[in-house]
């Protein structure tokens, strides 16, 4: 059986339920009965189908691990593989210079990645570009 069928199961019992309160039947009232009743065989049909690989509400069709907390491959490796953290000796300069001489997988190597990152972000950014909150640089003569 297949559990992601069973919201959409619910939901037409509870909608079938509510037809039994109306007073007034007419033919448009029993079409949306036959409607709900249809809605219901589907998420039936569908609850007998194969039962999904895995746990995981992010990635229901994905891979499956045994071994992962929810069966998710996917979900399962980002629990295993923590982020590194950047060193306390971080300096962006050094990394730069580390990552021009001897190329980007030395430097994820002696840094870890997310220094490497952050220092190419920091590399990018020029002195004029605006942070969010900053002011405007003064403009001058030359650009009047």
């Amino acid at each position: 059986m297949n559990p992601d069928f069973l919201p959409a199961i619910g939901a037409s019992l509870r909608a079938l339920g509510e037809f039994a309160t109306w007073r007034e039947v007419t033919d448009e009232t029993l079409a949306e009965v036959a409607a709900e009743l249809d809605r219901a065989r589907a998420a039936v049909a569908g609850a007998r189908g194969q039962q999904r690989a895995n746990r995981c509400a992010r990635h229901p069709g994905g891979p499956v691990d045994p071994t992962a907390t929810n069966g998710c491959l996917l979900c399962g490796v980002a629990e295993r593989r923590p982020a590194t953290p950047v060193p306390d000796e971080f300096v962006p300069g050094d990394v730069i210079r580390f990552y021009d001489e001897h190329g980007h997988e030395a430097a994820a190597a002696r840094y870890g990645p997310q220094a490497v990152t952050r220092a190419l972000v920091l590399r990018a950014r020029h002195p004029s570009t605006r942070r969010p909150g900053q002011p405007l640089p003064p403009r001058t003569e030359s650009e009047n």
